[in-house]
C-alpha cells in the first residue's frame, strides 16, 4: 500500500509546481511545511533520510526556557521560549508534559541566589501554567532526588519545566503537514538545482529507494537541513563561504534502579561550564549533555570516550552511587547546527541562536535554534519565505492553536482504560497513551500482537509506523518510533528481526532486502554499544 503511495507521490511531485520546497525533515523543516501548508500554500518537504533522524531526535527531551541563560541576561530568549512552551503543553498534551526538577544547594547563600533568578524565571512564564519555584528543605530534596549525594547538602529550588518525546513530535508534525495538504517525503535526496536567470525555480532530486530521479519546480526553496545546510549551499553555489560551527552533544541512558528519582536533576556548574541534567524519560534516566566542537559531520555520530568519561565522572560527584560504564544501557549523540555568519550582510537574527540567511540566487537557509522555539523559528521563516516571495497574500501563522494528532482523546488517566482493555503494565500502559493519545485504539485494534513473547511492544504499532508516519527501515522503527535504541540497546537487538519481518510484509521486501535491512539496524546497534563496552 504504502510502496505504491509513495510512487503516486513522486509522480505529484513531478507534475506540481509548488510555492514552497523545504529541504530537511527535522523540527525546523516539518514545523515550516506545516506552518506554510496551513497558510495555504502548496508545499512539498524532503528528507534525505528519516524525519528526525538527525539533531532533532538527539535532544535532552527538554521543552524549556533554559535557566542557564538567566545569568547571561536572555530574556527575550528566554520568554520566547517559556510561551512557546505553555503552547505545546496545550497542542501535544500526550508528548509534552510538565517535568519538576531540582536545583540541590550545598552553600548556605545558593539557596536565596537561585531563588532570586528562578523568580525571574518565573515572572517571564507568568502566562504559564504550571506552578512557580520554591525553595525546599534538604528531607524534601532527599525524597524527590533519592540518588542525590547528600554530604554537605542544605536543600534545594523545586521548579518546573517540560519533558517531550522529541522524535515522535518530529514525526507528528511531518504527518501533520501532510494531512493539511504538503507533500511528504523521505529517503529523498536534492542532487541539484535548476536556474532561471540566476534565481532557484527547482531542483533535481533522487528517490533512495529506487535510484529514479525527478524534478520539482517551486517558486521558493528552504533549506532547514541542519547540521548539512553548508551541503546545501554549496550545491546552490560552490563559491559560497561556511557558516556552520558544527558541535556534539551525548547523552547516556541508565535503568532507573541505577539512579533512583521522582523529578530531574539540574547540575548548575560543571567542568567544562555546562549546564548537566539528569532525567528520568520513559522509564529510563538520561545524563547530558556535553559540548564537543567537531569538523566533520556524520548521519549517525558516535560519542567520544572523552564525552563518556565526562559525564560519569560529572554524574558520580553528585550522585550516591558513582556511575560505572557496567551501568549504561544506551547512549546517543547530537550534532548542534550552530550557525555564525560573522560579516555576512543578508543575514537576520531571529534570535541569540537562530539564523536566517538569503542568497542570491534566492536560496533561504534556516539554521541553529532549539526545540523549545521551533514553532516560532517556523512561522518566522515562512513570513520571511512570503516577503521575499512577495507572497503576503496568504496571511499569517495558524499553528499557535493547532491541535496534534492523538490530541483528540487524550486525558492524563487514559493508560487505566488501556491497561485494562489489552492487560498491559501500567508502564506499558503510559507508553502508549503518551506515543499516541486519543489514537491509540485505533492502532492496536481489540487485541494486539506482541513483537516478542513477554515484550510489551506490538506488532499494530510497526504497521502502522510504516501505513502513517513513514517509517521505511528497521532503523527508523526502533530509533525514531518505538525510540527502543535509545533507551536499550539489547532490547533493541532482540526487536531488530521482527520488526524486519513486519516491514517486509508492508513495504514489499525480498527476503534478501530484510536480511539487509536487519543488518544495518544490528550494525548501528553494535557500533553505539562499543562506544562504551568495548565488546
Amino acid at each position: 500500500m504504502q510502496k505504491h503511495d509513495r510512487k503516486s507521490r513522486f509522480e505529484k511531485l513531478k507534475e506540481e509546481q509548488f510555492d514552497l520546497l523545504i529541504l530537511g525533515g527535522g523540527a525546523t523543516g516539518a514545523g515550516a511545511a506545516l506552518d506554510a501548508s496551513l497558510r495555504g500554500l502548496k508545499v512539498a518537504l524532503l528528507e534525505k533520510s528519516d524525519f528526525a533522524s538527525g539533531t532533532s531526535s538527539r535532544s535532552t527531551k527538554l521543552i524549556h526556557g533554559g535557566v542557564r541563560y538567566l545569568a547571561q541576561f536572555h530574556f527575550k530568549l528566554i520568554h520566547e521560549a517559556l510561551t512557546e512552551r505553555q503552547r505545546l503543553l496545550e497542542n501535544a498534551p500526550h508528548l509534552v508534559k510538565p517535568l519538576p526538577f531540582i536545583l540541590p544547594t550545598y552553600k548556605l547563600y545558593e539557596k536565596p541566589y537561585y531563588s532570586i533568578g528562578m523568580t525571574m524565571y518565573d515572572i517571564l512564564a507568568w502566562k504559564g501554567n504550571l506552578p512557580s519555584h520554591k525553595r525546599v528543605s534538604k528531607e524534601e530534596v532527599e525524597k524527590d532526588f533519592p540518588a542525590l549525594q547528600t554530604k554537605g547538602l542544605t536543600g534545594g529550588i523545586l521548579y518546573y519545566d517540560s519533558q517531550f518525546n522529541d522524535a515522535r513530535l518530529n514525526v507528528n508534525l511531518a504527518r501533520a503537514a501532510s494531512k493539511e495538504g504538503a507533500l511528504v517525503l523521505n529517503q529523498t535526496e536534492l542532487l541539484s538545482f535548476q536556474k532561471k536567470d540566476g534565481k532557484i525555480i527547482g531542483g533535481k532530486v533522487k528517490d533512495l529507494l529506487s535510484g529514479e530521479t525527478y524534478n520539482v519546480k517551486a517558486k521558493v526553496v528552504v533549506n532547514a537541513t541542519g547540521p548539512w545546510v553548508d551541503d546545501i549551499r554549496l550545491k546552490d553555489d560552490p563559491r559560497t563561504y561556511r557558516v556552520l560551527s558544527p558541535s556534539q552533544g551525548i547523552h547516556l541512558v541508565f535503568k532507573k534502579e541505577t539512579i533512583p528519582c521522582n523529578t530531574a536533576l539540574i547540575i548548575p556548574k560543571t567542568k567544562d561550564g555546562r549546564v548537566v541534567f539528569i532525567i528520568p524519560w520513559e522509564d529510563h534516566v538520561i545524563l547530558g549533555t556535553t559540548d564537543t566542537p567537531i569538523h566533520e559531520v556524520s548521519q549517525d555520530p558516535l560519542p567520544l570516550e572523552s564525552e563518556v568519561e565526562f559525564l560519569l565522572q560529572t554524574g558520580s560527584e553528585y550522585l550516591a552511587s558513582p556511575l560505572q560504564r557496567k551501568d549504561i544501557i544506551s547512549v546517543f549523540s547530537g550534532i548542534r547546527p550552530l550557525i555564525s555568519p560573522e560579516g555576512n550582510q543578508d543575514t537576520k537574527s531571529i534570535s541569540r541562536e537562530e539564523v536566517i540567511l538569503v542568497s542570491s540566487s534566492g536560496l533561504i537557509t534556516m539554521g541553529g535554534g532549539k526545540w523549545s522555539t521551533y514553532r516560532k523559528m517556523s512561522e518566522d521563516l515562512i513570513d520571511r519565505v512570503l516577503k521575499e516571495a512577495s507572497l503576503e497574500e496568504f496571511g499569517p501563522s495558524r499553528t499557535a492553536k493547532y491541535a496534534f494528532p492523538g490530541k483528540v482523546g487524550y486525558s492524563e488517566n487514559l493508560y487505566k482504560e488501556i491497561q485494562k482493555m489489552y492487560k498491559v503494565s501500567e508502564t506499558s500502559a503510559k507508553r502508549l497513551q503518551n506515543f499516541y493519545g486519543g489514537e491509540v485504539f485505533i492502532i492496536l485494534g481489540k487485541k494486539p500482537t506482541p513483537l516478542l513473547k513477554g515484550v510489551e511492544y506490538f506488532q499494530e504499532e510497526v504497521e502502522w509506523f510504516a501505513k502513517e508516519e513513514f517509517a521505511l527501515t528497521v532503523t527508523d522503527v526502533l530509533a525514531r518510533r518505538f525510540r527502543i535504541q535509545f533507551l536499550d540497546l539489547k532490547l533493541s537487538a532482540k526487536l531488530a528481526t521482527p520488526v524486519s519481518q513486519i516491514l517486509a510484509k508492508q513495504l514489499g521486501w525480498k527476503e534478501a532486502q530484510r536480511k539487509e535491512k536487519e543488518s544495518e539496524a544490528l550494525e548501528l546497534i553494535e557500533s553505539l554499544r562499543s562506544t562504551y563496552d568495548g565488546k
